[in-house]
């Protein structure tokens, strides 16, 4: 057995026998402006015109002429032109896959979804998905923890605009579902509903209570084992089972932001307490993960890794 699998097995040994911040990663948007329904109010034809005058196709790519689409399709839908907002949703979705997660959360096409021609768009976007995995095993099952990959993502700022329902109640929701489809079916695996799916799943036992946490820590380690999990969920989910219950990490995967004494506003980020720092990059190796350095990076933390 190798020296980084000895390691972890002693790091779950520890939890199983002892009884046992939210990791905020930036996000990956989408370049360009979005409109917001409520910031345009009454001047929708200005943008419109406006808009418009600025497509052409011949030099566009085609993720620049699906941001004209898309933020068309917001001005009509401000206006509560249904049938232009779809028609230009739709060419958004021709062009690029690249907004088809905004566009199935973006509260500024509420009023669409109760039309028919929603129906159209929502199996497009899900065909695309679709298609990305076409080995998976269980279709319905993915698009399922699709759904809730995206409503879990939304909740928490990717494409937020508004949403009606608090976060905790959407964890609430999420959760149930989740935990019942892992009684029905295991733990969701590559091979049964692909990568981002299984994300879904993921994430939603990650933002849940630590007693929940432990509950599927093994599923999920034993997926990874078996390639049908990323190992680098594994360590997100350890670490924060275990800040919870020993005050310390051993990936370094958990940051927080630093509150300012005086204005009371959030502001530099640090990281919470690393067990052994100097094989913490070992292990983050074992997991395919880049050095702690370049992670604390993309959080403005100046990391010196220690020395052994």
């Amino acid at each position: 057995m190798k020296k980084n699998e000895v390691m972890l097995l002693v790091i779950l040994l520890s939890f199983f026998n002892n009884g046992l911040s939210q990791l905020v990663t930036p996000d990956e948007k989408v370049t360009g402006l979005i409109l917001f329904a409520d910031s345009i109010k009454t001047e929708e034809d200005f943008y419109i015109n406006r808009i418009t005058r600025g497509i052409s196709p011949r030099n566009q790519n085609n993720t620049e002429l699906s941001l004209q689409y898309y933020n068309l399709a917001i001005c009509y839908s401000a206006k509560s032109q249904i049938d232009s907002a779809c028609y230009f949703l739709r060419q958004v979705l021709d062009h690029s896959s690249e907004y088809n997660n905004l566009v199935y959360t973006d509260t500024d096409f509420e009023s669409l979804r109760r039309a028919p021609c929603w129906n159209t768009i929502a199996q497009k976007i899900d065909s695309a998905f679709l298609a990305h995995f076409p080995d998976i095993t269980h279709e319905k099952l993915a698009m399922e923890l699709y759904h809730i990959y995206l409503m879990d993502q939304h909740a928490r700022g990717f494409g937020l605009k508004k949403i009606d329902k608090s976060i905790v109640n959407i964890d609430y929701d999420n959760l149930n579902h989740v935990q019942d489809i892992i009684m029905r079916h295991g733990w969701p695996t590559y091979s049964m509903v692909g990568e981002t799916a299984a994300e879904g799943a993921f994430l939603v036992i990650q933002h849940s209570e630590v007693e929940v946490q432990q509950i599927y820590f093994m599923q999920l380690f034993n997926a990874a084992q078996n390639n049908e999990a990323k190992k680098e969920w594994v360590a997100l989910l350890l670490d924060r089972i275990s800040i919870q219950k020993k005050g310390f990490q051993y990936f370094g995967t958990q940051v927080y932001q630093i509150k300012d004494s005086i204005t009371g506003s959030l502001g530099k980020y640090n990281y919470f307490p690393i067990h052994d720092e100097s094989i913490v990059d070992s292990l983050r190796m074992a997991f395919d993960m880049v050095p702690l350095n370049e992670y604390y990076s993309l959080f403005g933390i100046d990391y010196k890794p220690a020395r052994k």
